[in-house]
């Protein structure tokens, strides 16, 4: 037997995520940022004796094999910071970005400086020049 239609057509109701877009980027900010401090927290585990290109390369394969064992988005998120960290170290630790975040106590190759009358870079005093910039214009 056939069922009866309806006079009324039904409303459908759609349920909002909760936290919308805005609160699904702060979690993967967050567990981004969860594992850049457990990539810091794997390096202390490491002996001190070990390479420093493999102390920064420990944090990345961690991070590569995290999402297998930790599943969803939280695995993702804090594979991705540990990846990104350890990445930046080991970049680092190859001399490629050895300005960012870290001083090694030798003098910042110059990109633009300052000029002497002889038309040499001045190299008096070991600090970096910026575009121009000398000790009396500081």
């Amino acid at each position: 037997m056939a069922r009866r239609k309806r006079a009324t057509k039904r409303r459908t109701t759609r349920r909002r995520m909760s936290g919308g877009a805005m609160g699904s980027q702060l979690t993967s900010a967050i567990y981004t940022i969860a594992g850049a401090v457990a990539a810091g927290a794997v390096t202390k585990f490491l002996p001190s004796t070990m390479n420093d290109k493999l102390k920064a390369a420990v944090p990345v394969v961690v991070g590569i094999m995290l999402p297998k064992y930790l599943k969803g988005n939280i695995g993702a998120g804090i594979g991705a910071g540990m990846v990104a960290t350890g990445g930046l170290k080991l970049v680092q630790s190859f001399g490629i970005l050895n300005g960012i975040g870290a001083y090694a106590g030798y003098q910042v190759p110059q990109i633009a400086a300052a000029y002497n009358t002889n038309g040499m870079i001045d190299t008096s005093y070991m600090t970096p020049a910026i575009a121009g910039m000398d000790e009396e214009g500081c």
